[in-house]
């Protein structure tokens, strides 16, 4: 399993998302000795993820064999869906940034509460969009920085005692720390990674995890109430059906007994405490101590015992 491993990171493979059978593997049962494994897997580089966004994988009954059939499902048509609402958070170190959002949450809309938050959220689009537009290619201005900060030093390794060399290497210096910090806080919220692997900041890695998780989230198969298994477009029409054949329908409901609720119960005097108010006294933090300690173990007692 080691090996195996070994070879699976060194291709770059992860699982395709998956549907049917949890074990694919099965050893004829004797009795009740039978055994149930999960070995049979479909695996894909990320090329593959790339190019043919949305495949899965369905296992189906082995029936008389002992290894489950998989069947890879490859879609031949994309088509667009919308996205929740998101910005980088890069755009946050933009100046424009909280004037931006000040001038779009400032606007008057007409409506219920949550259509005009939803309101709002879409007129910051096309204003995050611009902002993020002007920031560039946040990759190849890394790319671009790299190289031009390397040929400076060889400049300046020529020549040591050139001021003006030395301010321009400052200059990129700065320019390029500021630019891959700025793609590291890109990839890592795309990649949603909460720590960096040993060493400087890996954008190979998180190029790889945006890709794996973005195949991860995908639904691309799902079994509605009859066991009937739905792919493509009839993946959210199952949904939608579900939820809207409880949600928001009549259904019985039955009155709360509540005869039994409470079996234990503070003595009608000692409950007038909790509610007293509370009187002076000489020492007063003492007293406000004394006070919350009586309030805390009147509130234990009225607890009612599981």
């Amino acid at each position: 399993m080691r090996e195996f491993k070994e070879c699976v990171d060194a291709n770059e493979l992860v699982d395709i998302n998956r549907s049917g059978l949890q074990f694919t593997w099965t050893q004829k049962p004797r009795g009740f000795d039978g055994t149930l494994r999960k070995i049979d897997r479909i695996m894909a580089n990320l090329g593959f993820l790339d190019s043919f966004a949305g495949a899965h994988a369905i296992f189906q009954p082995y029936r008389v064999s002992d290894h489950s059939p998989a069947i890879l499902h490859i879609p031949t048509t994309s088509k667009f869906k919308p996205t929740p609402f998101k910005f980088s958070n890069i755009l946050v170190q933009n100046s424009r940034f909280k004037q931006q959002v000040q001038e779009c949450w400032g606007t008057s809309v007409s409506g219920f509460h949550m259509f005009k938050v939803v309101s709002k959220l879409k007129a910051l689009k096309k204003p995050f969009r611009k902002m993020l537009f002007r920031e560039g290619n946040i990759h190849e201005n890394v790319t671009k920085l790299r190289h031009e900060l390397d040929a400076v030093q060889r400049a300046l390794d020529l020549d040591p005692f050139n001021v003006d060399l030395r301010e321009e290497e400052a200059c990129y210096l700065n320019a390029f720390n500021e630019a891959i910090l700025k793609e590291e806080c890109f990839l890592k919220q795309k990649a949603k990674v909460e720590w960096l692997r040993v060493g400087d900041s890996n954008s190979a890695y998180f190029h790889k995890v945006v890709k794996s998780r973005k195949s991860r989230s995908r639904i691309d198969s799902i079994s509605d109430g009859n066991g009937v298994q739905l792919v493509e477009d009839q993946v959210p029409i199952a949904f939608v059906s579900y939820f809207t054949s409880f949600l928001g329908q009549e259904g019985p409901t039955l009155p709360l007994d509540d005869s039994d609720l409470f079996t234990s119960t503070l003595d009608p005097n000692v409950a007038l405490h909790i509610v007293r108010d509370v009187t002076p006294h000489k020492d007063e933090n003492t007293s406000s101590r004394h006070s919350i300690t009586r309030l805390i173990l009147y509130k234990v007692d009225c607890i009612p015992k599981r």
